[in-house]
């Protein structure tokens, strides 16, 4: 029977993990993150939606675990001639194909995918040139309620030695050989009864549970959003969240006047007392890097942003700021802004 499940609501993640070098490497710690060498690979229940990166980093790979992502085609493999043992179960595969030039390939598990009918003639036929296949699974996949499968397949591949973890015997081949022209027959037949069945079912709506690709989709994203939450919540209760980045206040407040505020709580003077200059002086730390300062000069206001703190006042009378000059002492790590009065001298 078709599975079940119950349906859970939640957040779904933004974008789903790629089949990065970089995963790879993660996954590869056995082999210290050395990729050239790399001859086998876990990436199970990673979230995966394509099958990429592989041929350009992991060309002697041997064994591949791919099983339990959301992969809806076979692709990325065909340079991988050194390629074993290939598992691709409970995925969202519909075709096997791209893997003829896996010519080292011995074990294939494609267990519980969505391989049709429809699809098997021509699945089959992608793996008659993988001479060293000896293993192959395909239980759970739709094409399997023909009751023509087995023999069909054993018939087209001598290669195999078992199918679906029960042994080949020479008399079970031998007979699926007999039967080959029937079971073309029969998979022709069975072939248009399932696109007559697909034809009247389209458009109608899916029964509740029905284990579909579009119903497995649903699942896994659930599935990620879930894992990503019990992830946030971990950090949370570890104190590594990431903090959403602050808010530097902005120029003016709430009711439109020039802010005046020092939140780094640095000791400042502001000198008036030169009738041609205003003298600001900020006490920053003495080893503060200077591209941690951003000062900004206006010609009623100064505006000092260190490490994300503001310090702004307001200037008694209005200055040049192209005039300007921003000094810092070597010595103590002092702050000095000069500003020249635009009317020297005015009381």
């Amino acid at each position: 029977g078709r599975r079940r499940r119950r349906r859970r609501r939640g957040r779904l993640p933004e974008e789903m993990p790629r089949l990065t070098e970089e995963l790879i490497r993660k996954r590869a710690e056995h082999n210290e993150g050395v990729l050239s060498d790399l001859e086998e690979v876990a990436l199970h229940q990673q979230e995966l939606e394509k099958i990429e990166s592989l041929e350009a980093c992991c060309r002697h790979i041997k064994i591949l675990l791919l099983q339990n992502n959301i992969i809806p085609k076979m692709e990325g493999l065909h340079k991988l001639r050194e390629l074993e043992y290939l598992n691709l179960a409970l995925n969202n595969i519909s075709m096997i194909e791209g893997v003829e030039g896996c010519e080292s390939l011995k074990k294939l598990d494609m267990t519980v995918n969505f391989v049709s009918v429809e699809e098997l003639e021509e699945s089959i036929y992608n793996l008659k040139a993988n001479i060293m296949l000896e293993d192959l699974y395909l239980t759970g996949n739709p094409c399997e309620d023909w009751p023509g499968f087995r023999p069909y397949a054993v018939a087209h591949l001598p290669q195999l030695k078992q199918l679906d973890g029960k042994l080949i015997l020479p008399a079970e081949r031998i007979k699926a050989r007999q039967q080959l022209p029937e079971l073309q027959s029969s998979l022709e037949a069975a072939v248009q009864a399932a696109a007559a069945k697909r034809l009247a079912e389209a458009g109608q709506p899916v029964s509740e549970g029905a284990y579909t690709k579009e119903s497995r989709n649903e699942m896994y994203l659930e599935m990620a959003a879930q894992k990503e939450e019990k992830d946030k919540n971990e950090r949370r209760r570890m104190g590594t969240e990431a903090k959403e980045p602050r808010q530097i206040p902005g120029v003016y407040n709430a009711r439109g006047d020039i802010r005046q505020c020092n939140e780094g709580k640095y000791d400042f003077n502001l000198d008036d007392t030169d009738p041609a200059k205003i003298i600001f002086e900020l006490g920053v730390p003495k080893y503060l890097d200077t591209t941690a300062l951003d000062v900004d000069v206006n010609p009623l206001y100064i505006r000092c942003v260190v490490r994300e703190k503001v310090t702004q006042l307001k200037l008694p009378a209005e200055v040049r700021p192209d005039a300007s000059k921003v000094q810092r002492s070597r010595t103590t790590g002092l702050l000095r802004v000069e500003m020249p009065l635009a009317e020297p001298g005015r009381v």
